[in-house]
Parts: C-alpha cells; sequence; structure tokens
C-alpha cells in the first residue's frame, strides 16, 4: 500500500468512488457536482487529493483537502472502495491530508458529515477531531448534520 497525490490518472477512481458512496446512502446533490467539476481548480488553489494504492496501482481510497473562500480548510470527499474497507486506506489518506495542511502551516481543518457515517465519524473523532455546530450556510449539503474541526500542531511544519 501507498499513498500518492493527484495525478488526472485518478480523476475517474476519484469521481466514481465518491458518487458510489454518496448514492449508497443519499443522493448526489448540486455542490457535489460542482465539486466533481472544479478539481483541477481545486488543486491550482492549493488542495490535494490523496489516493491510496494497492501494490498492482489500484485505487483503494481517497481523500481530498481544499481551502475554502472563507480561509478555512475543509476535508471532504473522503471516500473508499468497499472491498477495501477496514484495510487502513482510508486512515492513510486522512493521515496524509492532515500531514499536508501541517506542512502548509494550516492550523486547522474541517469536515461535515452525516451521522449515518458511523464509521467516518468513528475515524474522525480517532484522529482528534472534535465535534462543533453545523454552519448551514457554509455547508449547503442537505445531508450535512454534523461537523467537526481539528486544531493542528504546526510548529514542526513549512511555515
Amino acid at each position: 500500500m501507498k499513498i500518492v497525490p493527484y495525478d488526472p490518472k485518478y480523476k475517474n477512481d476519484f469521481i466514481e468512488m465518491n458518487k458510489a458512496w454518496i448514492s449508497a446512502m443519499f443522493a448526489i446533490e448540486a455542490e457535489d457536482e460542482h465539486e466533481f467539476e472544479n478539481i483541477e481548480p481545486y488543486i491550482e488553489n492549493g488542495g490535494q487529493i490523496f489516493f491510496t494504492l494497492d501494490d498492482e496501482e489500484n485505487v483503494m481510497a481517497c481523500c481530498m483537502i481544499v481551502p475554502r473562500e472563507d480561509g478555512d480548510w475543509e476535508i471532504m470527499k473522503f471516500a473508499a472502495k468497499g472491498m477495501y474497507t477496514g484495510t487502513g486506506a482510508g486512515s492513510a489518506c486522512l493521515t496524509a491530508c492532515i500531514d499536508y495542511a501541517k506542512n502548509k502551516g494550516i492550523e486547522k481543518i474541517i469536515i461535515v458529515s452525516n451521522r449515518k457515517c458511523v464509521q467516518a465519524i468513528h475515524l474522525y473523532r480517532k484522529f482528534g477531531f472534535v465535534e462543533i455546530p453545523v454552519d448551514k450556510e457554509k455547508f449547503p449539503f442537505d445531508r450535512a448534520d454534523i461537523a467537526f474541526e481539528k486544531f493542528l500542531d504546526i510548529k514542526y511544519g513549512n511555515l
């Protein structure tokens, strides 16, 4: 298993994995489509997507971290292929996003989710994310009913 940053050859994997989990539990929303259509601009604006690959270079999981217009940084579009659930692939991607944020000197990252995503919420708490109120203006997804933040120890980052 290895972690790699965004490469356009993984774009369809990213979109399909995220659409699969969203449509399995919820409905694809306009904001989802907007995010899928703007992957490159997110990357150009300093964001990054990390992928966990297996030994045959198959995508196991992905996680995106991007700057928001309000100055916050958000981890979003975090997904794993079902067959890789429980392998640590998702944790590896989340770790890569957190390390990326620390290296950029980002003080805080946020995540928005839904209480139905029990495994994801458990993972966020395990990684030290703390629940905060959901601001529906800031997070326009119908499914957004829980939010988290994590303050980062950036003293060792590249400031």
